[in-house]
Protein backbone atom coordinates (compact mmCIF):
# COMPACT_ATOMS: atom_id res chain seq x y z
CA UNK A 1 0.00 0.00 0.00
CA UNK A 2 2.86 2.39 0.77
CA UNK A 3 4.65 1.73 -2.51
CA UNK A 4 1.87 3.06 -4.86
CA UNK A 5 1.43 6.09 -2.59
CA UNK A 6 5.14 6.94 -2.90
CA UNK A 7 4.96 6.64 -6.69
CA UNK A 8 1.88 8.86 -6.84
CA UNK A 9 3.50 11.50 -4.63
CA UNK A 10 6.69 11.40 -6.72
CA UNK A 11 4.71 11.74 -9.95
CA UNK A 12 2.74 14.66 -8.49
CA UNK A 13 5.96 16.43 -7.47
CA UNK A 14 7.44 15.94 -10.95
CA UNK A 15 4.31 17.34 -12.60
CA UNK A 16 4.33 20.40 -10.33
CA UNK A 17 8.03 21.11 -10.98
CA UNK A 18 7.70 20.82 -14.76
CA UNK A 19 4.43 22.76 -14.94
CA UNK A 20 6.04 25.80 -13.31
CA UNK A 21 9.12 25.90 -15.56
CA UNK A 22 7.61 28.21 -18.20
CA UNK A 23 7.43 31.16 -15.82
CA UNK A 24 11.21 31.49 -15.84
CA UNK A 25 11.04 32.54 -19.51
CA UNK A 26 8.83 35.59 -18.83
CA UNK A 27 10.96 38.57 -17.77
CA UNK A 28 8.29 41.31 -17.67
CA UNK A 29 6.90 41.47 -14.12
CA UNK A 30 3.36 42.51 -15.12
CA UNK A 31 3.20 39.74 -17.73
CA UNK A 32 4.45 37.21 -15.19
CA UNK A 33 1.82 38.34 -12.69
CA UNK A 34 -0.87 38.13 -15.38
CA UNK A 35 0.22 34.57 -16.24
CA UNK A 36 -0.03 33.59 -12.56
CA UNK A 37 -3.51 35.19 -12.33
CA UNK A 38 -4.67 33.32 -15.43
CA UNK A 39 -3.43 30.02 -14.01
CA UNK A 40 -5.13 30.57 -10.66
CA UNK A 41 -8.36 31.63 -12.36
CA UNK A 42 -8.24 28.56 -14.61
CA UNK A 43 -7.63 26.31 -11.60
CA UNK A 44 -10.60 27.91 -9.86
CA UNK A 45 -12.85 27.24 -12.87
CA UNK A 46 -11.73 23.61 -13.05
CA UNK A 47 -12.24 23.11 -9.32
CA UNK A 48 -15.66 24.77 -9.54
CA UNK A 49 -16.69 22.50 -12.43
CA UNK A 50 -15.57 19.41 -10.53
CA UNK A 51 -17.43 20.51 -7.41
CA UNK A 52 -20.60 21.39 -9.32
CA UNK A 53 -20.50 18.09 -11.23
CA UNK A 54 -20.01 16.10 -8.03
CA UNK A 55 -22.89 17.87 -6.29
CA UNK A 56 -25.09 17.30 -9.34
CA UNK A 57 -24.30 13.57 -9.40
CA UNK A 58 -24.89 13.12 -5.67
CA UNK A 59 -28.13 15.12 -5.69
CA UNK A 60 -29.45 13.28 -8.76
CA UNK A 61 -28.69 9.93 -7.12
CA UNK A 62 -30.27 11.02 -3.84
CA UNK A 63 -33.37 12.52 -5.47
CA UNK A 64 -33.52 9.81 -8.18
CA UNK A 65 -33.54 12.30 -11.04
CA UNK A 66 -31.47 12.71 -14.18
CA UNK A 67 -28.19 14.58 -14.23
CA UNK A 68 -28.74 18.02 -15.75
CA UNK A 69 -25.29 19.50 -15.32
CA UNK A 70 -23.22 20.86 -18.19
CA UNK A 71 -19.65 22.09 -17.76
CA UNK A 72 -18.88 25.73 -18.40
CA UNK A 73 -17.13 26.64 -21.61
CA UNK A 74 -13.37 26.67 -21.77
CA UNK A 75 -12.00 30.17 -21.18
CA UNK A 76 -8.24 29.57 -21.32
CA UNK A 77 -5.88 27.29 -23.20
CA UNK A 78 -2.17 26.58 -23.31
CA UNK A 79 -0.31 27.91 -26.31
CA UNK A 80 3.10 26.35 -26.94
CA UNK A 81 5.76 28.66 -28.39
CA UNK A 82 8.53 26.50 -29.86
CA UNK A 83 12.07 27.70 -30.54
CA UNK A 84 13.66 25.25 -33.03
CA UNK A 85 16.77 27.43 -33.53
CA UNK A 86 20.14 27.57 -31.78
CA UNK A 87 19.53 31.22 -30.73
CA UNK A 88 17.31 32.68 -28.04
CA UNK A 89 13.99 33.94 -29.44
CA UNK A 90 12.52 37.15 -27.98
CA UNK A 91 8.71 37.29 -28.09
CA UNK A 92 6.02 39.91 -27.37
CA UNK A 93 2.33 39.01 -27.63
CA UNK A 94 -0.18 41.87 -27.96
CA UNK A 95 -3.97 41.64 -28.05
CA UNK A 96 -7.04 43.85 -27.85
CA UNK A 97 -8.59 41.70 -25.08
CA UNK A 98 -8.73 43.37 -21.67
CA UNK A 99 -7.65 41.36 -18.63
CA UNK A 100 -8.89 43.91 -16.12
CA UNK A 101 -10.19 47.47 -16.37
CA UNK A 102 -6.89 49.06 -17.28
CA UNK A 103 -4.68 46.35 -18.73
CA UNK A 104 -4.72 44.25 -21.85
CA UNK A 105 -3.96 40.53 -21.71
CA UNK A 106 -0.53 41.12 -23.30
CA UNK A 107 2.61 39.11 -22.61
CA UNK A 108 5.87 40.99 -23.03
CA UNK A 109 9.55 40.10 -22.83
CA UNK A 110 9.34 36.34 -23.25
CA UNK A 111 12.80 34.88 -23.88
CA UNK A 112 12.75 31.30 -25.14
CA UNK A 113 16.16 29.56 -24.93
CA UNK A 114 17.53 27.58 -27.87
CA UNK A 115 15.71 24.33 -28.67
CA UNK A 116 13.12 24.87 -25.90
CA UNK A 117 9.42 25.59 -25.82
CA UNK A 118 7.36 27.88 -23.63
CA UNK A 119 3.74 27.21 -22.73
CA UNK A 120 1.66 30.33 -22.20
CA UNK A 121 -1.87 30.29 -20.85
CA UNK A 122 -4.00 32.56 -23.07
CA UNK A 123 -7.70 33.36 -23.43
CA UNK A 124 -9.56 31.17 -25.93
CA UNK A 125 -10.78 32.87 -29.13
CA UNK A 126 -8.46 35.87 -28.83
CA UNK A 127 -6.50 37.50 -31.62
CA UNK A 128 -2.84 38.12 -30.86
CA UNK A 129 -0.14 39.97 -32.77
CA UNK A 130 2.98 37.95 -32.01
CA UNK A 131 6.28 39.81 -32.50
CA UNK A 132 9.46 37.74 -32.41
CA UNK A 133 13.12 37.91 -33.30
CA UNK A 134 16.41 36.26 -32.44
CA UNK A 135 17.81 39.63 -31.27
CA UNK A 136 16.53 41.87 -28.45
CA UNK A 137 16.38 44.79 -30.93
CA UNK A 138 12.77 45.62 -31.86
CA UNK A 139 13.63 46.99 -35.31
CA UNK A 140 14.02 43.51 -36.85
CA UNK A 141 10.94 41.88 -35.30
CA UNK A 142 8.74 39.67 -37.42
CA UNK A 143 4.98 39.71 -36.81
CA UNK A 144 2.35 37.05 -37.22
CA UNK A 145 -1.32 37.22 -36.33
CA UNK A 146 -2.73 34.25 -34.47
CA UNK A 147 -6.21 33.26 -33.34
CA UNK A 148 -5.96 31.22 -30.14
CA UNK A 149 -9.10 29.24 -30.91
CA UNK A 150 -7.48 27.55 -33.91
CA UNK A 151 -3.83 27.14 -32.97
CA UNK A 152 -2.03 25.17 -30.28
CA UNK A 153 1.66 25.12 -31.25
CA UNK A 154 3.74 27.80 -32.95
CA UNK A 155 7.27 27.13 -34.16
CA UNK A 156 9.13 30.44 -34.28
CA UNK A 157 12.21 30.81 -36.46
CA UNK A 158 13.79 33.77 -38.29
CA UNK A 159 12.35 34.20 -41.77
CA UNK A 160 8.99 32.65 -40.91
CA UNK A 161 7.05 35.63 -42.26
CA UNK A 162 9.23 36.35 -45.29
CA UNK A 163 7.48 35.44 -48.51
CA UNK A 164 9.59 34.06 -51.29
CA UNK A 165 8.37 35.59 -54.55
CA UNK A 166 11.19 34.29 -56.73
CA UNK A 167 10.71 31.50 -59.21
CA UNK A 168 13.32 28.80 -59.46
CA UNK A 169 14.13 27.92 -63.08
CA UNK A 170 16.02 24.77 -64.00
Amino acid sequence: MKRPLIYIMFLGAVIIVFSCSTKKYIFDSSSLNRQKELQSKRSGHILGDILTGSISIVSSAFLETEIEWQPTGQQFKKLSLINPTYDTIYVNMLTDIFWDRNDYCDFLDIRIPPRKNCKILVPVNANYNLYFSNTPDESDDEMIEIFTGKIKNISLYPGLTILNDSIKLN
